[in-house]
């Protein structure tokens, strides 16, 4: 896979997704595919899109003494420029929506894409586990999740000094919208409950998608070594860096459905309500 990964250099697959969609889950499965094995802390893919350390490499400019503008204004040159040097084709995670900047321009360079891997899941499950990320209420992230000027590392008072630069997600409906309905780009979409099912045959299918030739076998031996139970069980022995500080874990259940106990059902018709259009064209209504 590799070699086939060189053969593609200066080309990227975006594995796009709104927050707690199965991302993780993924990269995992493609560090086994790579290396044979899964370390959760160093997962060996391509970073993400919103990673102030590549912008500031690349631009050689302090990013934190820019506008959020002047930075999507420059974010697609960036990526150009920093695939120069990639030896191979890039996965790189991205939670953005797909946005354009005050020039018009997509910040996802199109010229440089591969593919796109979208990766959705019922919103009704995302509340949840959003919320346990968060260390917020189930209440509270239903109302995140339905503002159409959602952030994600969005500082208050004007502060810009995370890791990563603010991403602009939308609502739920407008980040899936944002990345299905865009015309420039390819986007092989994965239903987080169609691989919960069938995982070997979905991974297959998006590698395969993206102009991969893997064999099953192949992808069974990863996704073993990426199945959830193990990637909660090396949490608990060695800790997972990008879980928040302030909860228990960051691989919870990992359950499709399991918003059925987790939710009220006057939270379940509020979520239903707001994202109705869009669960529906998915299959989640």
């Amino acid at each position: 896979m590799l070699e086939q990964l060189q053969e593609k250099k200066g080309k990227v697959v975006w594995m796009a997704s709104y927050p707690k969609s199965g991302n993780t889950w993924f990269r995992c499965f493609l560090a086994a595919m790579l290396t044979g094995k899964v370390n959760i802390n160093h997962i060996n893919t391509d970073g993400i899109f919103s990673s102030r350390h590549v912008f500031d490499q690349v631009t050689d400019v302090d990013s934190r003494l820019l506008t959020e503008e002047e930075v999507k204004l420059r974010m697609a040159d960036v990526y150009r420029y920093h695939l120069k040097f990639s030896p191979k084709m890039e996965f790189t995670k991205v939670h953005d929506a797909y946005t354009y900047d005050l020039d018009g321009q997509p910040i996802f360079p199109t010229d440089v894409t591969h593919k796109v891997i979208y990766l959705v899941r019922n919103p009704l499950d995302v509340v949840a586990s959003f919320a346990n990320h968060n260390s917020s209420t189930i209440d509270q992230t239903i109302r995140l999740m339905n503002k159409p000027n959602g952030y994600l590392a969005r500082q208050k008072n004007g502060l810009n000094i995370n890791n990563q630069l603010p991403q602009l997600m939308f609502d739920w409906s407008g980040h899936v919208r944002s990345w299905l309905d865009q015309k420039n780009v390819d986007v092989i979409l994965m239903r987080y409950e169609d691989t919960k099912k069938d995982p070997v045959g979905n991974f297959h299918r998006a590698l395969s998608e993206a102009g991969l030739k893997v064999t099953k076998k192949r992808v069974k031996e990863a996704v073993a070594l990426a199945k959830f139970d193990r990637l909660k069980k090396l949490e608990e022995e060695v800790g997972f860096r990008e879980k928040n500080i302030a909860v228990k874990a960051f691989f919870r259940s990992g359950k499709s459905g399991g918003y059925k106990d987790e939710l009220t059902s006057d939270q379940i018709k509020t979520v239903q309500k707001n994202h109705r259009r869009t669960m529906k064209r998915l299959g989640y209504l």
